[in-house]
Formats: C-alpha cells, sequence, structure tokens
C-alpha cells in the first residue's frame, strides 16, 4: 500500500514538472539581478559604466539576456534589444542622436551654430543609406552587416551632460556567435573618447572606426559662394596638413600607415579622429553618394582609423576655430588653414577682430573698424607712393621725350648709355634716384600687402561670420543679396585709378581700368563679408588719396625742378 502511494506521489510530481517546463519555458524566467556595485562587462572584461541613478540598459531597453553557467563562470550568450529606439546625448554645446540598431549616429547638431532656417548646424549627411559616421568596420562584410542589423542594448536612453565630468554612453551586443561593445566617454573639453571592441567565436576582432561620407549638410546658398569646396578628406602626419578632395581620391582608397589625425573637413567645420598613442594607421576613400533622378551621383570622402582593443580612438566635431582647437591639443589646429607665411599675421588679427567685435556686438561693424585700423597704420607709407606716383606723372612728359629720341636705337647700342644718362639728370632734377625709384615706388605697397591678405584671410577662415548680418545683408558668409557692396567696390577701384597719376601709355590706362570691372565681376559671387572687407579699404584708400593730393599738388606746382648740368 505504501508502496502504491510512493508512486502516485512520484508520478504526480513528474506531471507537475513536465506541465511547468512546457508552459514557462527556460526563456521566460527572470534574470539573474546584477549586484549594485558592480557594473555589467562583457565576456572579454570590457566595461560597460550605467550611472548610478539611471535605470540599468537592459531594463531601459526591453533587451534580452541570456546567461548559462559553466564551471562557475558566467558567460554571455545573448544580449539584444527587442525594438529598435532613439538614444540621445544632451549637452551644452551640442545633442547627439544614436539609432540601437547598429548603434548607428542619427544626429549631430551644434547648438551655437544655426542654418540659414534658423535650426542647428548638422554635422551628419542626410543619407538614408550606406555607410554614416562612427560605424564600425573589421574587414568582414558578414560581421560588418550583422553589427549594422544587430540591436544593441544601451546603457541608457538619454545621457544628460553636466560640468566637466566624464559621462559613459555604451552600447552592447552578443548572439552567441559575435559580440561587440562601443562606448563614448564625453570628456567635457570638446573631446570624445571612443573604445571598440568586436569579436567573433571568442576570437577578437580588429575593428576601425569611420567617419564620413563627408560632413554636415551644405545649403545651395552655400554652393553659390565663389571658393565653395565640396568636404575634403585631411589628415595631418609629421607636421604637414594634407588636403585630398574626394575626386582626387582612388576608388580602392589611399592607406595612411601613421597619423597624428586624420578626418573629413569643410570650410567651417570638421569631424576629425585621433589616436590616442600618439599615431596609428588610417585610410581615406571615396564613396559614391545616390543622387536624385534628375541629379548626377557624387563623391564625398570618408576618413577610417584603427580602433583597436585598450586604445580608444579620439574625437572632434565642430567649427574650425584656431584657438579653440588649439587649446584642444594634438596638433588639430592645423586643420584651419590660415597659411605658411601669413600665419603668424592672421593668428593675431583673428584675435584682433574678436575683440573689436566684443566691444561692437556686429560682426559687420567689427569688419569695418578693423579695416580703417588696418589702413590708419598703412597710411604712412601708402603716403610715399602716392607722393611718388605724382613726382612721376610730372616728369613723365620729358621722360616720354627721352625714350622717344631713342626708340629706334637697338637694345644693344652704345648710344643707349647715353640715354641712362639723361634719365638720371631728368631724376636728378626732380629730386628722385634713378637707381632707388623701383623699391621707393613698389616698397610701400609690398609692406602693406602681407596685412592685406592675411586679415582677407581671417574673413575667409572665421566661422563667426556663419549666420552674422550687417544692415542689409542676413549672412555674411553668404554673397550679397543685393550686389551692393561688390558693385561700390568695383566702382571704388575705378576711381581711385581714375585719380591717380599714370605714366602708362593710354592702350596700358584702358587696360587698367578694366581691372574694376573685371574685379567687381569676379567678386559678385565672393562672401560679403570679403566685399565689406575690400569696400572700406577702397574707400579709406579713396579718401586718402584725394586729401593727399590737395595737399602735394600745390606744393609739386610751388616746387620748380632742379637745373641740369649744362652741355658742353
Amino acid at each position: 500500500m505504501e508502496e502504491r502511494r510512493l508512486l502516485l506521489a512520484v508520478a504526480l510530481s513528474l506531471l507537475i514538472l513536465t506541465g511547468y517546463s512546457l508552459l514557462f519555458g527556460p526563456g521566460d524566467r527572470p534574470p539573474a539581478e546584477t549586484p549594485a556595485s558592480e557594473a555589467p562587462a562583457s565576456s572579454d572584461g570590457w566595461p560597460l559604466p550605467a550611472t548610478p541613478s539611471e535605470p540599468e540598459a537592459s531594463s531601459l531597453a526591453g533587451g534580452e539576456a541570456e546567461i548559462a553557467e559553466e564551471a562557475g563562470a558566467r558567460v554571455t550568450l545573448k544580449v539584444a534589444a527587442e525594438r529598435e529606439q532613439r538614444v540621445e546625448v544632451l549637452g551644452p554645446d551640442f545633442t547627439i542622436a544614436f539609432s540601437n540598431r547598429g548603434a548607428r549616429l542619427l544626429s549631430w547638431t551644434l547648438a551655437h551654430y544655426r542654418t540659414a532656417a534658423d535650426k542647428p548646424e548638422e554635422m551628419v549627411p542626410a543619407l538614408t543609406r550606406g555607410p554614416k559616421p562612427l560605424d564600425i568596420e573589421t574587414g568582414d562584410p558578414s560581421v560588418d552587416e550583422r553589427l549594422r542589423q544587430a540591436l544593441f542594448v544601451p546603457s541608457t536612453h538619454t545621457l544628460r551632460l553636466r560640468g566637466t565630468s566624464p559621462r559613459t554612453l555604451s552600447f552592447r551586443y552578443a548572439d552567441g556567435q559575435v559580440e561587440a561593445v562601443k562606448a563614448l566617454t564625453f570628456q567635457g573639453g570638446g573631446l570624445v573618447s571612443i573604445s571598440v571592441s568586436v569579436t567573433s567565436g571568442d576570437q577578437p576582432i580588429q575593428g576601425r572606426l569611420l567617419w564620413g561620407p563627408g560632413i554636415g549638410n551644405p545649403s545651395e546658398e552655400e554652393k553659390d559662394v565663389r571658393g565653395f569646396v565640396e568636404p575634403q578628406a585631411v589628415f595631418l602626419a609629421g607636421g604637414d596638413v594634407e588636403r585630398v578632395a574626394a575626386s582626387d581620391l582612388a576608388p580602392a582608397g589611399q592607406p595612411l600607415p601613421a597619423v597624428r589625425w586624420v578626418g573629413v573637413a569643410s570650410r567651417y567645420f570638421a569631424a576629425l579622429l585621433i589616436p590616442t598613442e600618439g599615431s596609428g594607421a588610417a585610410e581615406i576613400r571615396p564613396a559614391t553618394l545616390p543622387a536624385g533622378p534628375e541629379e548626377e551621383p557624387t563623391v564625398a570622402a570618408i576618413a577610417l582609423v584603427e580602433a583597436s582593443r585598450g586604445a580608444p580612438v579620439l574625437l572632434y566635431v565642430g567649427p574650425k576655430d584656431h584657438q579653440a582647437l588649439k587649446d584642444l591639443g594634438y596638433g588639430l589646429e592645423h586643420v584651419v588653414p590660415i597659411g605658411d607665411w601669413i600665419g603668424p599675421i592672421v593668428v593675431p588679427l583673428m584675435r584682433l577682430l574678436r575683440w573689436v567685435h566684443a566691444q561692437v556686438g556686429n560682426w559687420g561693424w567689427a569688419i569695418v573698424i578693423l579695416t580703417v585700423l588696418i589702413n590708419m597704420l598703412m597710411a604712412p607709407l601708402r603716403h610715399y607712393s602716392i607722393a611718388n606716383s605724382m613726382k612721376m606723372a610730372k616728369m613723365s612728359p620729358e621722360l616720354k621725350a627721352i625714350q622717344g629720341r631713342y626708340r629706334k636705337v637697338p637694345m644693344m647700342d652704345p648710344r643707349r648709355q647715353k640715354m641712362q644718362e639723361e634719365m638720371g639728370e631728368l631724376y636728378a632734377r626732380h629730386g628722385m634716384s634713378m637707381s632707388t625709384q623701383m623699391l621707393v615706388g613698389c616698397l610701400p605697397l609690398l609692406l602693406t600687402m602681407p596685412f592685406l591678405f592675411a586679415f582677407y584671410r581671417v574673413l575667409d577662415i572665421s566661422v563667426e561670420l556663419r549666420g552674422a548680418s550687417f544692415l542689409w545683408i542676413p549672412d555674411l558668409s553668404h554673397k550679397d543679396p543685393l550686389f551692393i557692396t561688390p558693385v561700390l567696390m568695383g566702382v571704388s577701384m575705378y576711381a581711385m585709378q581714375k585719380m591717380m597719376p599714370s605714366i602708362m601709355d593710354p592702350a596700358q590706362q584702358r587696360i587698367m581700368m578694366l581691372m574694376p570691372v573685371v574685379l567687381g565681376g569676379m567678386f559678385l559671387a565672393a562672401p560679403a563679408g570679403l566685399n565689406l572687407y575690400w569696400l572700406t579699404a577702397n574707400l579709406w584708400s579713396l579718401l586718402q588719396q584725394i586729401v593727399e593730393m590737395k595737399i602735394l599738388q600745390p606744393k609739386a606746382a610751388a616746387t620748380p625742378p632742379k637745373k641740369g648740368r649744362k652741355k658742353r
């Protein structure tokens, strides 16, 4: 009797256990809790930091994590989210958005820079297909495609950056065969540290981090500005910066054995990848972008850098601000094309322009004021040039008469020496030296040109002019919508040439009078800030020329030429 009861109890127990296992599978059991004091880790030991005050990644993403026990060791078999979700990083200077599908970057907007539509400037190209910035490439197409489609589990849905304390956003995925971790640490100084780990079948795979294709989304107004250049691949190897247009890159790409940084840069913005070990292997390559029905396909640049385990990559995304990039180190300021020989002048002028702007509060007026200040400093040198031109104009008839008498004399004829003697006497009677005339006439111009070119370069590279308005001009980095500044610039240049005494023959004078028309036409599509600078400089020069000629002409008329030596 007792044996029957025992057998019945065993049968009922087996029936209950079998029914429970059928109704509730192993995937429906609640996962084991991770102690609060321990941060989750991948199977290869990479940390997945999470803010204590924020929910854990698995619960946030609704992800699935299967854990197996083997000889007392925890081995991750599967870590994946249940659905695609948006993950954001909110900082004072930028807003970044990822998709947990592939841990891919969707958006990187700059809070302090606005488009013509008054929206934050977007650094991520608007492409629906192809690679995206911060994608991981392993060299194995099947692994790369699997990672791009994988639903990563983020450490948080929203990461808010406050102060300068580093904060980390991490993505993790594992499917039993491939495991990947991407962790971004925002350091608070403008750089982001990115760590990448990929394993396949418990074997680590070398991953590369990329940026591209291109950077930003230039508007049609920007493309219409003279001098517009599509975003280029840039890299610093040694002490020299190389800039390569995407159209000049070989289809297979260009490997770079050792670079200090590599990236993609437009006129005003850049995304730069920096190996933290001082230098690292990188590559730049072209990518053909899809086009609309009536558009031609375009080519954009992609930059890649090795992101090996234990050596994170630093990333800078933002404006090409020379001083800010110099403060970050790593030679990042070299991405700003200040020029080689005028660079020492450009940097102080950039600081001076910002100081003037801080006083007046408008970039247009800052350009006008600084242009006037520079021309005031150059006024004494221009004085000598104007005075020299007037002297040359006064003696021009006699000089042409001498040249006319010897016009038919061959160049190697000894009588040419007699012409040089007569010209020397003419210069002496007018208080001038024939040997130093060229130096006196050209030196003032040569001394002023470096400063003028340097300030021109300042305005050409200053990201602050982007979106800055002045009177009728809505954006000083775009062309003048009414073409007032380029037209006035050409008119002022014509007036200067018309007033300046000349010793050129009529044919040469007519050619020179065409220069204002040609330059005015060329500058119609130039940035309004540059046209404002040239117009202000021309108006100052014209005013100085009028005043100088009114003062010098009476003196020149009252001073008779010195008597020359009597002919024997």
